[in-house]
């Protein structure tokens, strides 16, 4: 007795029904994800998409930033003293510093700029940054750091986040693929009885 209700019972799950159940849990999970009852939330194909993609812009994000720190390809570059110091205040009330920098262009003519970012570290006067600029606007200059790390930072964790993405889209795209080959198998299996 207990045989004949294991194979009634494989029988039933190996069916229509099962399949046709299983294929649209899969087909779900694959397009949207289905929360497991610990609560972890899983993204499906689309969730997946929204995270390679912010990963991506981030990447781009942290490229561009690091763009804004290197010398102008047909640029000059040199040295440039802190003369003044600008201070603003965060969204948290927080003193924030800006480096006013000076130096002499190529045609003799002294040029001032106000670094566009700011720190919560005060600057030193009379400390030195490397600068470039284009020789025939000294305006655009701008500084370039001795170590450049949050933009290398950025792009790090786009690319971490853009793999995670890339590799959940995967799992997704064959949970979808599958959950797809079950569905049809089913209603070719209703079909053929």
């Amino acid at each position: 007795m207990p045989i004949q209700i294991l194979r009634t019972l494989a029988n039933v799950l190996s069916g229509r029904g099962a399949r046709t159940a299983a294929g649209a849990a899969l087909v779900t999970d694959g397009l949207v994800g289905i929360d497991v009852p610990w609560g972890r939330k899983r993204n499906g194909i689309f969730g997946s998409l929204v995270v390679l993609a912010v990963g991506l812009l981030f990447v781009g994000l942290g490229w561009w930033w690091h763009g804004q720190h290197q010398p102008y390809p047909d640029g000059t570059s040199t040295t440039a003293t802190v003369t003044r110091i600008t201070t603003s205040r965060d969204s948290n009330g927080r003193t924030m510093y800006s480096r006013v920098l000076t130096f002499t262009a190529s045609d003799n003519r002294p040029v001032e700029f106000t670094e566009p970012e700011q720190s919560s570290n005060r600057p030193t006067l009379g400390s030195t940054a490397t600068v470039s600029y284009l020789p025939q606007d000294p305006g655009s200059a701008r500084v370039i750091p001795d170590t450049d790390w949050l933009p290398y930072g950025i792009i790090a964790l786009g690319a971490l986040a853009a793999a995670i993405g890339g590799v959940i889209f995967v799992v997704r795209l064959v949970t979808l693929i599958t959950g797809i080959y079950l569905l049809a198998s089913a209603a070719r299996r209703k079909v053929h009885q």
